[in-house]
């Protein structure tokens, strides 16, 4: 056996040593016969101890069952009061699905009315236009000003308008999403996504189509302008006075363009002429001499053709070699 099991077997006699131990010291008797006066204290001191845990466990039960009971009252009012704040939103959701639904009931009737109008307007039981009496075949009469020479009957502008919006009325859907979740509500948003996308470029195409179109009339126009000045009055040379004529642009008329020497968008401009800025910007520039490092060190080379310094004495010329 080697000396980690004699170690572990002594540790383990040891512990059984120890147990019995406790177990004969609580099959002792507690009359207190056979005992010393330490044992005696002990056993006391003991049951003391023991009593004190008895009634901290009691007290422990006590409150246990008393905020048992204050949970339950506690949970009894949050129910009641989840109940409650339940029937309000219901309540709140009925009152605002009837008021959603006589809001399109009411949308549903202007609709209808707006309809009717419109049909009545679009087929008249009798002519918007009056035709005054007195006038001859192949004269030009005045006519009412809701009528054109053409025969087209003109609406006013309120006639106008308000077809207009029986035309955007009949045109627009109404959402119906009740009783959607969201699922369908997801599918119905990418849908409106796609359409508003779909809108907003014919809507790009239709702007670019409109100023395309405004630029060719506005050149055909002034084609045709100029087109009508030249038919009436002819092609004429302009004729130019002897006031008028450039006699320094005539002399140097085949001369290279001005060279500017400064830019136009400076605050201060140089005043000064050609020659000085001249002299200024491209003479020669003088200045004294530098001095010049005497050299303190000489340099020779070796056979193998490496460097070698030498110090040179204070004052001393450098080699020429």
């Amino acid at each position: 056996m080697s000396d980690d099991e004699d170690d572990h077997s002594a540790a383990e006699t040891e512990a059984e040593i120890a147990l019995k131990k406790r177990r004969e010291a609580q099959t002792l008797p507690t009359s207190g016969k056979g005992l010393d006066d330490s044992e005696k204290e002990l056993l006391q001191s003991n049951k003391k101890e023991r009593a004190k845990m008895d009634d901290e466990i009691q007290e422990l039960r006590k409150r246990n069952e008393k905020r048992k009971k204050e949970r339950e009252v506690e949970e009894k009012r949050l129910a009641a009061e989840r109940q409650a704040e339940d029937e309000r939103r219901k309540a709140a959701e009925e009152e605002k699905k009837r008021k959603k639904e006589e809001d399109d009931e009411k949308k549903k009737v202007q609709r209808a009315s707006k309809q009717a109008e419109f049909e009545k307007w679009k087929n008249p039981s009798t002519p918007n236009f009056v035709i005054s009496k007195g006038q001859k075949t192949g004269e030009k009469g005045e006519e009412d000003e809701e009528s054109s020479g053409t025969g087209v009957v003109k609406k006013s502008r309120e006639q106008q308008d308000a077809e207009k919006k029986a035309i955007l009325a009949q045109r627009t859907v109404s959402l119906s999403i009740d009783g959607f979740d969201a699922s369908k509500l997801s599918e119905k948003a990418k849908e409106l996504h796609k359409l508003i996308v779909r809108l907003e470029g014919e809507k790009y195409d239709y702007e670019r189509r409109f100023k395309g179109q405004q630029v060719d009339m506005m050149e055909l126009a002034e084609r045709a302008r100029q087109a009508i000045k030249v038919g009436r009055t002819g092609l004429k040379r302009m004729q130019v006075s002897s006031d008028d004529v450039d006699d320094v642009q005539a002399k140097f008329s085949g001369a290279p363009a001005k060279i500017e020497m400064y830019s136009k968008y400076e605050r201060q401009k140089d005043k000064r002429g050609y020659k000085e800025r001249k002299v200024i910007y491209g003479g020669p520039i003088w200045g004294s001499p530098a001095d010049r490092i005497k050299p303190q060190k000489i340099v020779k080379w070796s056979e193998e053709g490496l460097p070698s310094y030498e110090e040179l004495p204070a004052g001393a010329p450098a080699a020429k070699e």
